[in-house]
């Protein structure tokens, strides 16, 4: 067996009894994945809505103009 392997395992909390700061990282790293997930997820929501809102007017435009 590896002893790095071995001082690694026995020197990190026991399971269940992490610490206040470690939880703290934790939370932090969730919320900063979850908050990147959302950004991107509202500017493709952005995108899809400006990129319809042009089909939508180019529709509109050539309907008006040529009477379809």
């Amino acid at each position: 067996m590896n002893s790095g392997f071995l001082f690694r395992l026995l020197s990190r909390p026991a399971r269940g009894y992490r610490t206040s700061r470690d939880r703290v990282r934790r939370l932090a790293a969730w919320a900063a994945r979850r908050r990147r997930m959302a950004a991107h997820q509202f500017v493709r929501g952005a995108s899809y809505g400006a990129g319809t809102t042009v089909i939508t007017l180019a529709a509109w435009w050539f309907r008006a103009r040529y009477g379809g």
